[in-house]
């Protein structure tokens, strides 16, 4: 046989041993590839994040340039619309907002169900909008962001007192309480103004499952005085703790992300800046109050 007609006989495609090493090689570059592309993704949903809070740090001063310098009100009362329903005219939102009953009980809204992509960080892994829950406070459109109501120091602060979680009123953020540009003497740069919430118990509690103690957009409380739109910061970043075991008030339930390491922080002053689990945490409870007159200014 001539090695011609040998050549033409030679059968054609892979062998099973080349197809397996073709296989291996592509596992393993997909294993190195796929690191990068989570960590690509995560870096978008933060950069996504950060512009949430932007958009509403700029609706915040628009709405209080509309406003004589005052900022939206954090709790306006029990069952009543609050601060991201005050917003909504300033996120390009206005024909959503004057659609609503504002003087009406949000929990009746149908609109209640209406997704604002701005109130949601990409990162939350689950579906943003409740529907069929028993608890029926617990239905709507979720946001995963609370505005920062200061902290307590037991420094004279001025006390409203709740079963909730009592409210003191040194942040940019209250119960019943409206502050203007001026009441920021600790500096509108220098004082939190929003973060990411998106609290369930870490370890088995009640409110393990989804969603957790994350609450809709719509709602500025229950039927008493427990804030569905601003927190009290008594406790860590991201802190792992169960709401009723640990015995944490609802009104100061720690903030926390789905990011890695920490969480994107809207200040005073409308900029945007990432806090680690690791900040000290006097400092990161003298950046809540906008009147503490703490010595504290963000870490580098």
């Amino acid at each position: 046989m001539s090695v011609a007609n040998a050549l033409r006989r030679r059968p054609s495609g892979f062998t099973l041993i080349e197809l397996l090493v073709v296989i291996s090689i592509i596992g393993i570059l997909i294993a190195l590839l796929l690191p990068a592309v989570q960590s690509a993704r995560a870096a978008a949903q933060r950069m996504q994040c950060t512009n949430n809070l932007k958009q509403m740090g700029i609706a915040m001063h628009a709405y209080a340039t509309a406003n004589r310098e005052c900022f939206p009100v954090g709790g306006a009362g029990a069952v009543k619309h609050a601060l991201f329903t005050a917003m909504l005219p300033y996120i390009e939102q206005q024909a959503l907002y004057n659609r609503l009953n504002l003087k009406g009980n949000p929990q009746s809204e149908t609109l209640k169900y209406t997704l604002i992509n701005v109130y949601v960080c990409p990162s939350y892994p689950f579906n943003p909008v409740v529907k069929g829950h028993a608890t029926s406070y617990k239905n709507g459109a979720l946001t995963t962001y609370q505005a920062v109501g200061g902290s307590i120091r037991n420094a004279g602060e001025t006390i409203t007192t709740s079963s909730f979680g009592n409210f003191p009123k040194n942040g940019l953020f209250s119960w019943n309480a409206v502050r203007r540009f001026k009441d920021a003497t600790d500096g509108l740069s220098n004082t939190f103004a929003m973060g990411e919430f998106i609290h369930r118990d870490a370890k088995g509690g009640d409110m393990s499952d989804v969603p957790g103690n994350v609450r809709g957009w719509i709602m500025g409380s229950n039927d008493t005085d427990a804030s569905y739109t601003f927190k009290v910061l008594q406790h860590p970043l991201n802190a792992k703790i169960d709401r009723v075991a640990d015995g944490i008030a609802y009104n100061h339930l720690p903030m926390g992300s789905y990011h890695t390491g920490g969480g994107n922080f809207l200040m005073g002053d409308a900029s945007v800046h990432w806090i680690g689990n690791s900040i000290d945490f006097t400092t990161y409870r003298s950046l809540a109050t906008c009147s503490g007159r703490e010595v504290a200014s963000l870490p580098q």
